[in-house]
């Protein structure tokens, strides 16, 4: 079974799934849940019951999937934009200045982002603007690294060559803190011009 989870500002119609498919929202988009953690505890009780479960992640929708996967039945990680520790990513002014900016002009902030992140058309509803803006929080402390490092799910990384929101300096990270993981990269930024995830493996 397929577990689709969406990036920041997104849904999941940015994947080409199948009906049998199932889609994980962030916190925010379209529902109530407050902050990552607890998405990880709704998610895992949700998806307990499955067996052979194929995570596919998109940026902290990527985070989400690490997260949940080691309390489930998962065979694969497919990973897409994947930073192990996104504090590290940019310097410390950079961030600011994007946390800035969403903070003061969110709506116009996010229509920018959208264009940037994705290679598609995207004009879905926003995000619940409080939650949005406390999971980039979140996501921006979240340090993964030794979960990267100690898992034994196979883990196949998908990224871009030009990404400038998570670069790929991010991917080769988490390859020297596990050796076992493998990377597809492709001419582009933050998401494949290919929304059809399954066909880069």
């Amino acid at each position: 079974m397929k577990v689709f989870i969406h990036g920041w500002g997104f849904d999941n119609s940015v994947f080409e799934m199948d009906k049998e498919d199932i889609g994980l929202s962030l916190p925010g988009h379209g529902n109530n849940i407050p902050s990552i953690e607890k998405a990880v505890e709704i998610y895992k009780d949700t998806l307990k019951p499955f067996n052979n479960i194929h995570i596919i992640g998109w940026s902290i929708g990527a985070s989400l999937g690490l997260m949940l996967s080691n309390y489930l039945d998962t065979k694969s990680l497919i990973l897409i934009g994947f930073s192990p520790y996104f504090k590290e990513a940019h310097d410390k002014t950079t961030l600011l200045a994007f946390k800035k900016t969403m903070k003061k002009n969110f709506y116009e902030a996010i229509n920018e982002f959208r264009k940037n992140a994705y290679p598609f058309p995207f004009s879905a509803h926003y995000p619940e603007k409080d939650i949005a803006l406390n999971i980039l929080e979140e996501y921006m402390e979240l340090d993964l690294r030794d979960m990267v490092k100690t898992t034994n799910i196979p883990i196949k990384l998908i990224h871009g060559q030009q990404d400038d929101i998570v670069p790929i300096q991010e991917a080769h990270k988490s390859i020297a803190l596990n050796k076992n993981i493998s990377l597809i990269t492709y001419k582009g930024n933050h998401f494949p011009d290919n929304k059809n995830i399954i066909s880069f493996i």
